[in-house]
């Protein structure tokens, strides 16, 4: 067994695919975000919002320390594979056995997981529209170092980690 390294827009499925391997193998669950949340005593949005300081490189420390385990399953921040030092992490995880699968969504399942659709003030601008141009930012970044693409948009959860699984070698299914 190896590190399974799930990476991904904002609502792709990472943290409820993520917890249904952890629990269908046994394996351990380690989420970047909550390592920073609970490192920096605040939740991630307000960290976000606030702008604090102390994010980005706690991301970027707490992304590489969970990278450089051994056996379980990481989730990493939807930006987190754009950052080169971070980049770098999932590169030596790889060299080191980590198999790293990227889910990805289509706009409308992004959108729908997200909350998009709901109403909101036009001052607010276009959310569609930056969220398009950051999936494909990211697709880009994604593409580099992900070993394996699983499409999460019309999937429920078991089927995608039945899916990722497979790219894993967990099953004798493949």
């Amino acid at each position: 067994m190896s590190l399974i390294v799930l990476i991904g827009v904002t609502g792709s499925g990472k943290s409820t695919v993520a917890r249904e391997l952890s629990e269908r193998y046994g394996l351990a669950l380690h989420e970047t975000d909550a390592a920073v949340e609970a490192r920096l005593g605040a939740s991630m949005h307000s960290l976000i919002v606030q702008r604090d300081p102390r994010l980005p490189d706690t991301a970027r420390e707490e992304a590489d320390r969970l990278l450089s385990l051994d056996e379980g399953i990481v989730t990493l921040g939807a930006s987190q594979p754009l950052d080169p030092a971070t980049a770098s992490s999932i590169d030596r995880a790889r060299a080191n056995g980590a198999i790293v699968v990227e889910l990805s969504a289509d706009l409308s399942a992004v959108s729908r997981r997200e909350g998009l659709g709901a109403p909101r003030s036009v001052g607010l601008g276009a959310p569609r529209a930056v969220l398009t141009q950051l999936m494909k930012q990211a697709r880009e970044a994604y593409a580099s170092v992900a070993d394996a693409t699983v499409d999460t948009s019309e999937r429920t959860p078991q089927e995608v980690a039945e899916l990722v699984a497979c790219a894993c070698k967990l099953t004798s299914d493949y």
